[in-house]
């Protein structure tokens, strides 16, 4: 069972974290920093209590096998046309999502089996007064082909993964750079890690590439009912964290043992401190 924190131990636990480290982003329902994306008849996303992660929450989502289903949650640095963004694509140094596939008894074929969900970066790149605007995206497929694990949760660092690209108003990126508007049988995507996606060889100009938004879900032509659930998911460039959310239906709740154990320890300091000033003064 979870327990509530007193607004005097939440404070207590932020006086004690380490210096340099950022704290963890609770993300919690109706908080209006990630926004869903919903497409087709059936998609559902939203932050519920049902498989909890690394708190007492999640997110879930859900397609019915409509293949026009759609269900993502973005996260974005600003307008997409003015925002400075986050950083360079090709400076990203650490991405990262916790992601957990629920059974199904449906299957057979090889690329639906390897599935998991799915992340994705916004980009903007090309001159400020005509911006274009593009999505890399990993997906599991595109790097590890065998059937993805079922009903157990997956930390997945994508950092130095394959990721195809989405030229908005194109179409998807193939070898020689360009975007046809539909993916041909026979004619593989161009496939790269962020990092060499934007080092000015592979169809972005040198350091033109910035990120402005994240995206985490599943869907778009998948023919079969998907559930699943994503929670932690981080971003940094040059070491430089700029997002790391967990997704929580409550965010009150307990923390884990190795950060009660630091509470009591600060408590006792504390408490041990107010002791010794009580003494102090009682001499004057």
């Amino acid at each position: 069972m979870y327990k509530r924190l007193t607004q005097w131990s939440i404070l207590a636990l932020t006086a004690l974290a380490p210096l340099g480290v950022q704290a963890q982003r609770i993300i919690t329902p109706g908080s209006g920093i990630w926004s869903g994306s919903t497409r087709g008849s059936n998609g559902t996303v939203a932050i519920t209590g049902m498989n909890p992660r690394s708190g007492n929450g999640s997110l879930e989502l859900t397609t019915s096998g409509n293949p026009n289903d759609w269900a993502f949650f973005n996260l974005f640095s600003g307008d997409p046309a003015t925002t400075q963004g986050w950083g360079k694509l090709s400076e990203i140094s650490h991405l990262q999502f916790d992601w957990w596939r629920s059974s199904d008894s449906n299957g057979g074929d090889p690329v639906w089996e390897a599935q998991s969900p799915v992340l994705r970066l916004y980009v903007r790149s090309g001159d400020p007064a005509n911006p274009v605007f593009s999505e890399i995206v990993w997906e599991r497929w595109y790097n590890l082909t065998s059937p993805t694990p079922r009903d157990q949760w997956i930390t997945e660092d994508v950092t130095n993964q394959m990721f195809w690209r989405y030229v908005s108003g194109a179409g998807y990126t193939i070898d020689d750079c360009s975007n046809p508007p539909d993916i041909t049988p026979g004619i593989p995507l161009k496939t790269e890690t962020p990092q060499d996606w934007g080092n000015g060889q592979n169809c972005y100009l040198p350091m033109d590439a910035v990120v402005y938004g994240i995206g985490v879900g599943v869907g778009s032509s998948w023919p079969l009912p998907y559930h699943a659930f994503i929670d932690n998911v981080q971003l940094s460039f040059n070491g430089r964290e700029v997002v790391n959310d967990n997704f929580e239906f409550d965010p009150l709740v307990a923390p884990e043992p190795a950060t009660l154990a630091l509470l009591a320890t600060g408590l006792a300091g504390l408490g041990g401190g107010a002791a010794a000033r009580r003494r102090r003064r009682s001499k004057i």
